[in-house]
């Protein structure tokens, strides 16, 4: 049954004992409306994941936002998220590590493929993303199976699937569509912060390199 008093839950999956100050710094800055705090420490992503949903279920929340720790929040991320009414919205987020892209995904026949041909700034339909900064509605928890998240092996190659693609899998399944909205831009924390210029950084280099490779053979071809 659907609860018809607002209620939204903040979610912080804490894997590690610690925590970057610059996570709390921009968590603290944060606008937020009444809500009730959920933490779960120490342990496997995905118990942490279930477990705060089952909190949330609970204490009564109509709706859900998970926030992990390794990234830093734009101070209005929650109210943005919030003006949509949508089932499933999340931020515009950069994978930690290379290619760097933003974790906006289509399913094709091959898998998982970035989506590239969005307009920067739009709210834009994804097949997965990240479940680092998602805001839910209560509902899609009541409507999935437990566990909602959880790690699984792709049937075609063996690998392991994540527990937030997995959860999109199931959602897409169930009709629900998933939303994200690249006006929101979180810095996902490495050891710098990784964002779309690093993104572009990246392919810039890749593309030097791919340059300086072609070169070299003409060059050689030419010397031959």
């Amino acid at each position: 049954m659907r609860i018809s008093n607002f209620n939204l839950g903040i979610g912080v999956p804490c894997d590690f004992p610690f925590i970057p100050a610059s996570f709390f710094y921009s968590f603290v800055m944060m606008e937020k409306p009444n809500f009730t705090f959920i933490h779960k420490d120490n342990g496997h992503l995905d118990d942490l994941r279930n477990d705060i949903v089952e909190k949330a279920i609970a204490e009564g929340c109509t709706h859900l936002i998970m926030m992990d720790v390794d990234q830093i929040y734009p101070t209005n991320t929650i109210p943005k998220l919030l003006s949509h009414k949508l089932p499933v919205v999340g931020c515009k987020i950069n994978r930690r590590y290379p290619p760097f892209d933003p974790l906006l995904m289509k399913l094709t026949d091959e898998g998982y493929k970035p989506i590239d041909d969005y307009e920067d700034g739009s709210l834009v339909p994804v097949d997965a993303t990240g479940a680092g900064c998602v805001l839910f509605d209560m509902e899609v928890f009541r409507t999935l199976p437990y566990p909602w998240f959880k790690f699984r092996k792709n049937p075609d190659n063996g690998l392991v699937i994540g527990e937030d693609v997995g959860l999109c899998q199931d959602l897409k399944a169930a009709g629900y569509d998933i939303y994200v909205d690249t006006s929101i831009k979180v810095g996902h924390l490495a050891t710098i912060v990784v964002n779309d210029s690093m993104h572009n950084l990246y392919n810039a280099m890749a593309l030097a390199k791919e340059r300086k490779a072609e070169a070299l053979g003409f060059a050689e071809q030419r010397a031959g």
